[in-house]
């Protein structure tokens, strides 16, 4: 069996240890190599890549490298077993496209309204009322999701989102961007500037107080993995871990076992990461993702793995993401 490993951020090491321990003949190739054009992979059996962003979450061009090559790769070599799924890679990093999946094929969702003209900026404030939630189209890890409190505050990145900069709100915007220290340094030092501005349509979403929220990997047709994400302290509205929220391994609703199953067969792939939450007597699909963020078994000392957890690949071999993905493609390469 052969392998192309592509050169990443982030988990390339794990991947490659693992793939020597299974003696699988892999190649090492780099996007910032022209040579993996030319690369003959039709002898290849699977390829991954754990991509990362070279730019903020909210880039349109980040993660270039999956959008593009990935899906060009699948175009020209349509054997070949990939991670991330080329199936749902168009969705990757892009809010609106998710949104307008979820609400086409019925999978419940906060009430959300895209916000492609002023009347629809009139049209959220009359639904949703204040505060409300803005998602930018592109974005990961809770970057650039907003509360808004004020008119003022929503037609400001409204005008961001169209490029109207030309208002006392941007001028204001970017001089506090400017006058940031980290900004400045990412922006010199580092050649890796946040990216600035904000990208139509935004999403506006009624705000909705939650006690946690869910984290989802399907793998296979099965849920392999899943934690709630309860915040640290009484005054956080964002659960995400890296920002302080604590990861919890508890029953999980059957509904919720399903809904995921359901969610990841009607878009056709092999792995999916879904975020949900609770919203009055039920669940509700925040965003998916080809790819995400891992934790290992007891990487943080607050975490919290309950006895009453009930998805049946246990934590120890679940949360070792590069042994059940490399085994989910050698399987099928085997299968096909």
């Amino acid at each position: 069996m052969k392998a192309v490993l592509f050169k990443s951020l982030n988990r390339f090491d794990a991947f490659l240890t693992r793939l020597n321990e299974l003696k699988i003949e892999t190649t090492v190739l780099d996007f910032s190599d022209p040579a993996w054009i030319d690369f003959d992979y039709a002898t290849v059996d699977f390829v991954i890549y754990f991509s990362n962003f070279k730019y903020s979450s909210n880039h349109p061009l980040a993660l270039y490298e999956v959008y593009d090559n990935l899906i060009h790769l699948s175009q020209h070599y349509p054997h070949l077993k990939m991670f991330p799924d080329p199936n749902i890679i168009r969705f990757y990093n892009d809010k609106y496209k998710q949104y307008l999946f979820l609400t086409k094929n019925g999978f419940p969702i906060p009430p959300t309204l895209p916000l492609y003209s002023e009347a629809c900026v009139v049209m959220a404030e009359q639904r949703f009322g204040y505060p409300l939630i803005l998602k930018n189209r592109y974005g990961a890890g809770g970057d650039y999701v907003l509360k808004i409190e004020t008119p003022k505050q929503l037609r400001s990145y409204y005008n961001f989102s169209k490029l109207n900069l030309f208002n006392f709100a941007a001028l204001k915007y970017f001089f506090k961007l400017f006058s940031n220290r980290e900004f400045l340094y990412l922006w010199i030092k580092e050649r890796n500037m946040k990216y600035p501005f904000f990208s139509a349509p935004l999403l506006a979403q009624k705000f909705i107080k939650i006690d946690c929220d869910l984290k989802i990997v399907v793998g296979d047709g099965e849920v392999v993995e899943g934690h709630w994400r309860r915040p640290a302290d009484t005054n956080m509205w964002k659960m995400n871990i890296d920002g302080g929220g604590v990861g919890v391994w508890s029953y999980i609703p059957e509904s919720i076992l399903e809904l995921s199953t359901n969610l990841a067969s009607k878009l056709n792939t092999s792995w999916l990461n879904i975020d949900l939450f609770q919203s009055g007597d039920q669940f509700v699909i925040s965003e998916f993702s080809p790819v995400w963020h891992h934790y290992r078994y007891k990487e943080k000392p607050s975490f919290i793995y309950a006895e009453d957890y009930n998805v049946k690949m246990p934590l120890e071999k679940s949360l070792k993401l590069e042994e059940i993905i490399i085994e989910s493609l050698i399987n099928r390469v085997k299968n096909k």
